[in-house]
């Protein structure tokens, strides 16, 4: 078994995925306090990132103001919303970047931007711009989304020539105009598209003037588990999506980086959409606490995870089963266990579990960095002992 030492472990890993810096200070009142700190030491598997209560996000932001760290934005423009834009297009090797307040509309945007009149889009047929933003492209942009291997994580060249074959045989001109990939993929537990296969579209895309739209709300997620550098993804593609709240805690928001020329008066259309909102400076704020600390925090969690897995596993009640070409999500399956049960007794020793899958025979959790806030052993035997207080 591996030895852990808690001192050690809370020094490297605790104050960052909690959300508190050196200098954070918690609230007077007692209650408040209590709650606060409750709030900060939970270990959370339902979300990529750290699911903050209201009050944590009011107390960071405070923390942050009476840093001076926060220069309010003037619809969406300026301020500390124009430092974020920077600090992610640099990340992903960009030349610009645009804050947008979801990430269906940054998908949409994007791709509405690259095909331009050429009105045909190949998507995967489960991504997210497909399956869940409501036909957004095809009622708002008139455009035609060609979708590609359902049930399958993504799609190959030879598919993508095959589209564009048949699309040549049509009797009136249709041509495709961009081609958006979504990478990892929710649909699909938050597998990743296959790099290889990527970067002979992408070369293919470029051969053929075709613009090519990553939807990478998870990307960063997909950087710590492939060893794939951010920018070795992101330069396939003529635009990226990241999104704000997913690895970066925001209560909202997302950016949409690619060139100069392409971000340029980006905004109008932002706004044309209804996505100008006055003000947005918390969002940009609670994300550029981690934008650079995401990474080496997630790496830190995984390992604790595995760790935690294999701890948790020598107790034959448990599996753990891993998605292939997967990312943060794993499946928890326990045997002959009242799983809401299970779930309410976590709940009391401050972890959250997702609610039970319904074929009732575990559940999908998410790895994020709250799993750096409880030693690895510590959490395999308030899991194993959830479980035996059920009198199993």
């Amino acid at each position: 078994m591996t030895k852990f030492n808690r001192r050690t472990f809370i020094l490297n890993s605790g104050l960052i995925a909690g959300g508190v810096s050196a200098g954070f200070r918690f609230p007077a009142d007692k209650k408040v306090s209590k709650q606060l700190k409750n709030d900060r030491e939970r270990v959370q598997f339902t979300r990529d990132g750290i699911d903050m209560t209201p009050l944590e996000i009011s107390y960071q932001l405070q923390e942050l103001a009476e840093n001076e760290k926060i220069q309010t934005d003037s619809y969406s423009r300026g301020g500390i919303v124009e430092e974020l834009e920077e600090k992610f297009a640099s990340k992903l090797g960009k030349e610009s970047a645009v804050f947008m307040p979801t990430g269906t509309l940054a998908n949409h945007i994007a791709i509405r931007k690259l095909a331009g009149e050429k009105r045909r889009v190949i998507v995967q047929a489960d991504s997210h711009i497909y399956r869940d933003s409501g036909d957004c492209t095809q009622n708002l942009s008139d455009l035609n989304l060609l979708p590609l291997n359902k049930g399958k994580v993504g799609f190959t060249l030879g598919e993508v020539e095959d589209t564009l074959g048949t699309n040549r045989q049509n009797r009136v001109k249709t041509p495709v105009g961009a081609i958006s990939i979504e990478s990892p993929v929710r649909r699909h537990n938050n597998a990743v598209f296959d790099y290889e296969e990527m970067k002979k579209i992408s070369a293919f895309a470029r051969e053929k003037n075709i613009g090519m739209h990553l939807d990478g709300a998870r990307l960063f997620n997909a950087v710590v588990h492939t060893g794939i550098e951010v920018k070795k993804f992101s330069g396939l593609f003529d635009t990226v999506y990241i999104s704000m709240y997913k690895d970066f805690n925001a209560p909202s928001g997302a950016i949409l980086a690619g060139t100069n020329e392409f971000t340029k008066d980006l905004y109008h259309t932002r706004r044309m959409f209804g996505g100008g909102m006055p003000q947005v400076w918390p969002f940009a704020a609670i994300a550029l606490q981690y934008a650079d600390s995401f990474i080496p925090e997630y790496k830190k969690a995984l390992k604790n995870a595995d760790a935690f897995f294999t701890l948790l596993t020598k107790d034959p009640a448990f599996e753990i089963e891993r998605i292939p070409n997967g990312t943060n999500v794993y499946i928890l399956k326990i045997r002959n266990t009242d799983l809401q049960e299970f779930r309410s007794n976590l709940l009391e020793k401050n972890i959250a579990l997702p609610v039970p899958l319904t074929n009732n025979k575990g559940f999908s959790i998410k790895v994020n960095v709250t799993l750096n806030r409880k030693l690895p052993e510590e959490l395999a035997d308030i899991f194993i002992n959830a479980r035996k207080s059920q009198g199993l």
